[in-house]
């Protein structure tokens, strides 16, 4: 028999899932006792749980130790496509690990994060996880006294606050990447002046892709807009009465390529016969956008997954491996752009 590792090492049943090569959900089947799990994974799953020595309920059991058992969660909206995932994935972990969830949103508002905050550190919660969170937010949480994980934040952070974010530069500089690899010279970008550090970071990956391929910048090509569908429409109809309009254009995120779509419609212009278009976020209805949308895909489930993990960490006192937690994106192509002729 191998020997198992000390409790503090033991992993969680996302690792025990990992190196058994199958999913969270048949992992917890198969500690579950159910039935519908093949007889060959089942074995495999519970031999790497005795080489491993996971603990059933590890994190449940020491939450109940002077804990609430709950779990706070706080998000700009809760009507926005983009954030479900991340619910989603946090909802997952907690409920493996037996806590519950409390929800809440703030439309964007620094004072309602802050009210809500300064509400909830009573010791009413374990821990609290925020996504976009203020610089005000961020302060209150730093002397809360309470574990606290942050996700998308928007600034610059010391590197001992934890946080999950994604790679939006290296995601931003792909995207245009792909476009100069087209023959396109002529690239727009949308959504420049959105205030979040993803943001500021997919608009430094496209000059930066630019800059490689000795393309010029030109800021004419480059428009305002906060992440709506409206940005979308409206900038392209200014890019459009440029004298040298784009033969491209790589927007902050999908909801704002919706947009584009919309006024090139209107102006009876194709996607990507006229226009090549790439959207950032991988949201769920682009692959039923005409033609399917390319895009950047963010990983918005393991954003949520992560951060409630490194949270339930912090709240058993238990080290975090890493601080800073940066996710990958990756490049989804589909049909909404061509290669220019030579």
């Amino acid at each position: 028999m191998a020997k198992r590792h000390r409790t503090d090492a033991r992993p969680t049943i996302a690792q025990i899932a990992q190196i058994a090569g199958v999913s969270v959900p048949t992992v917890s089947k198969v500690l579950n006792g159910r039935a519908d799990v093949a007889v060959s994974t089942r074995e495999r799953v519970e031999q790497v749980i005795e080489e491993h020595g996971f603990v059933r309920n590890r994190a449940a059991r020491a939450l109940r130790k002077g804990k609430t058992g709950l779990v706070d969660l706080i998000l700009p909206r809760l009507d926005d496509e983009y954030y479900l995932p991340i619910l989603e994935g946090v909802a997952q972990v907690l409920r493996e690990a037996g806590v519950r969830l409390v929800l809440t949103s703030t439309n964007y508002r620094s004072e309602e994060e802050v009210q809500w905050i300064d509400t909830v550190t009573d010791h009413s919660t374990d821990g609290i996880l925020v996504v976009l969170p203020s610089e005000e937010a961020i302060e209150h949480l730093e002397h809360s006294g309470l574990p606290y994980v942050l996700i998308h934040n928007q600034g610059g952070l010391l590197s001992t606050v934890p946080s999950v974010r994604i790679t939006s530069w290296e995601g931003g500089f792909v995207a245009t990447s792909h476009l100069i690899n087209l023959g396109h010279r002529r690239i727009a970008y949308i959504g420049k002046t959105a205030s979040a550090r993803d943001a500021i970071e997919r608009i430094a990956g496209y000059r930066a892709a630019l800059s490689e391929a000795n393309v010029p910048i030109d800021p004419q090509l480059q428009c305002d807009g906060n992440f709506t569908e409206a940005d979308g429409y409206t900038a392209t109809k200014t890019l459009l009465k440029l004298a040298e309009p784009p033969t491209a254009i790589f927007t902050g995120n999908d909801r704002q390529a919706a947009g584009v779509y919309k006024a090139l419609h209107e102006l009876g212009m194709s996607v990507p016969g006229d226009m090549s278009i790439i959207g950032f976020d991988n949201l769920s209805y682009t692959e039923l956008m005409n033609p399917p949308l390319t895009t950047v895909h963010a990983p918005r489930l393991e954003l949520g997954r992560t951060a409630t993990t490194m949270l339930l960490h912090l709240i058993n006192e238990e080290p975090l491996e890493m601080a800073r937690v940066v996710l990958p994106t990756h490049f989804v192509e589909r049909q909404s752009c061509r290669a220019l002729p030579h």
